[in-house]
């Protein structure tokens, strides 16, 4: 039977990890499997990596001082003094992360 860690256990792992402790280490200090720590920093590594999004050049109509974003099948024009926090957002919904 296979053991259950809480979400408590996992979370404490991967941040003294992060802070620059040992994985053997701190699995062993907090009770846990050497491969259920390394699976869980394989996983948190995943979840932050960074979602690309293809840069499509502008028809030459189109101003060049915009730029057109293509996330997935998502096509994003983005203009001269464009909110980088809703850009982010709005990458972030159409690449399917939460």
């Amino acid at each position: 039977m296979r053991k259950r860690y809480t979400a408590e256990q996992r979370e404490r792992l991967i941040a003294e990890v992060q802070a620059g402790e040992a994985v053997p280490v701190v699995a062993a200090r907090i009770g846990v499997g050497a491969s259920a720590a390394y699976l869980w920093i394989k996983e948190a590594r995943e979840k932050s990596k960074p979602t690309f999004a293809r840069l499509v050049p502008a028809s030459r109509a189109a101003e060049s001082s915009s730029l057109v974003l293509e996330v997935g099948r998502a096509r994003v024009r983005v203009e001269t003094g464009f909110d980088a926090a809703l850009l982010k957002q709005v990458v972030s919904a159409l690449s399917g992360e939460s």
